[in-house]
C-alpha cells in the first residue's frame, strides 16, 4: 500500500523557490523566429510591379484628364517662403486645414510636426484626422468623411492636406460621398500613391517579402497587413474605376524622387531603380502620386520623408514647413 506524503514531506518542497515565469519574447524575437524559414531566393523574385508603374496615365488618349505643371510656380512660392514673405492669400484664414498622415505615421516621432506648427504659425486653423495610420481605406475614408459633416453643419469650409497614404484617403472620401465635395475647398496630396505604390505591390504579391507584411505589421505596429495590400496596383485600379477623382475640386499633388546615398530610403530608391530602371522617392513612384485633373509639382530632389519629417543637417534639401506651406498656397490658387 502506498504512503501518502504527509506536511513533514512536503515542507522541502515549499521551501523551494518558485521558479519565475517563462518571459515571452520581444516583437524582434519574435519577428526574426517567424522569418528564419524563409528559403533562398535569387536576386529579384518574379516580375513584380514591373510595367505597372504610370498604368494610369498610360490609358488612350483623352480618357485620364490631363494634369497642369505647377512646378515652376511652386518654386517660385518656396522662394519666397524661404526668403520669409508672405505667400498665403487673405482668404486662406477662412478655411480649416485638416491634416491626414500617412502609413505608420503614428510610429515615427516628429512626423508632420513641422507641417502642422506652420500652418497654425501663419494664424490657421488646424485639425488632425483621427485616422489609424495602420488601418484599411474604408475605415479612415469613415473618420474622415465625419470630419467633412462635422465641417458642414458648422457651417466651415476645408482645405484636406494628406502625405503618403493620407493623401489617398483625401481623395477616395471625395470620390466615395459626392455630397461633401461642396465642403472642400482644395486638396493638397504630398506624395500620395494614388495609382498604386511598387513596394506595397512587391510585399503584397510575392509569397516571399510577403510574410514581411503579414508577421512584421500585426506583430511589430499593431496594423492591419491587408492595409499595405490596398496600395498595391491591382486594388487601386479597382478602386479609381469604381470611384474617380473628381475634376471639380481644386487639387495639387507632389509627385518626387530621388537617388541619393545622403537620403535615408538610398536603400529602396536604388532597388526600383536597379529592378525597374525607374526613379523614385523610395516608396512611390512619380507618376503614380500624380491625380489626373490636378496641378503637379515634380521634383527629382525629394525622398519620400523630407515632406513630412525633417531630415538631418546637410542631408535634405526641403523643410516640410516650407514645402506645406507654398503647397497651399499653390493649392488656393486653383479654381
Amino acid at each position: 500500500m502506498t504512503r501518502r506524503p504527509d506536511i513533514d514531506d512536503l515542507l522541502p518542497l515549499a521551501s523551494l523557490p518558485t521558479p519565475a515565469p517563462a518571459r515571452e519574447p520581444t516583437a524582434i524575437a519574435r519577428l526574426t523566429r517567424g522569418l528564419r524559414g524563409l528559403p533562398a531566393a535569387p536576386r529579384w523574385w518574379g516580375p513584380g510591379s514591373g510595367g505597372l508603374a504610370g498604368w494610369l496615365h498610360q490609358g488612350p488618349g483623352g480618357m485620364t484628364p490631363p494634369t497642369v505643371d505647377r512646378t515652376p510656380r511652386f518654386r517660385a512660392l518656396l522662394h519666397r517662403v524661404r526668403e520669409g514673405e508672405p505667400v498665403l492669400p487673405p482668404e486662406a484664414r477662412n478655411h480649416q486645414y485638416v491634416v491626414v498622415r500617412g502609413m505608420l505615421g503614428d510610429e515615427m516621432p516628429g512626423y508632420l510636426l513641422d507641417n502642422v506648427q506652420r500652418l497654425e504659425g501663419r494664424g490657421l486653423s488646424v485639425r488632425e484626422a483621427d485616422v489609424d495610420t495602420e488601418g484599411l481605406l474604408l475605415s479612415n475614408v469613415a473618420v474622415l468623411r465625419e470630419v467633412l459633416l462635422d465641417a458642414r453643419h458648422f457651417g466651415r469650409s476645408v482645405v484636406l492636406v494628406g502625405h503618403s497614404k493620407g493623401g489617398v484617403e483625401c481623395t477616395a472620401v471625395l470620390a466615395m460621398y459626392p455630397e461633401l465635395r461642396s465642403v472642400v475647398r482644395a486638396v493638397v496630396a504630398l506624395q500620395a500613391p494614388y495609382a498604386g505604390a511598387a513596394l506595397a505591390h512587391d510585399l503584397a504579391t510575392t509569397p516571399e517579402m510577403r510574410r514581411l507584411i503579414d508577421f512584421a505589421f500585426p506583430l511589430l505596429f499593431h496594423g492591419v497587413s491587408r492595409s499595405v495590400e490596398e496600395l498595391a496596383y491591382p486594388q487601386r485600379m479597382a478602386f479609381i474605376r469604381q470611384h474617380p477623382y473628381p475634376t471639380d475640386i481644386p487639387t495639387v499633388a507632389l509627385a518626387t524622387s530621388r537617388l541619393s546615398r545622403l537620403s535615408t530610403l538610398y536603400p529602396l530608391q536604388r532597388y526600383f531603380q536597379e529592378r525597374y530602371g525607374q526613379a523614385s522617392d523610395g516608396l512611390v513612384m512619380p507618376l503614380d502620386a500624380e491625380i489626373p485633373g490636378s496641378g503637379v509639382v515634380r521634383l527629382d530632389d525629394m525622398d519620400h520623408s523630407e515632406a513630412a519629417l525633417r531630415a538631418l543637417p546637410g542631408l535634405g534639401r526641403y523643410h516640410p514647413g516650407d514645402v506645406t506651406e507654398a503647397m497651399v498656397a499653390l493649392a488656393l490658387e486653383e479654381r
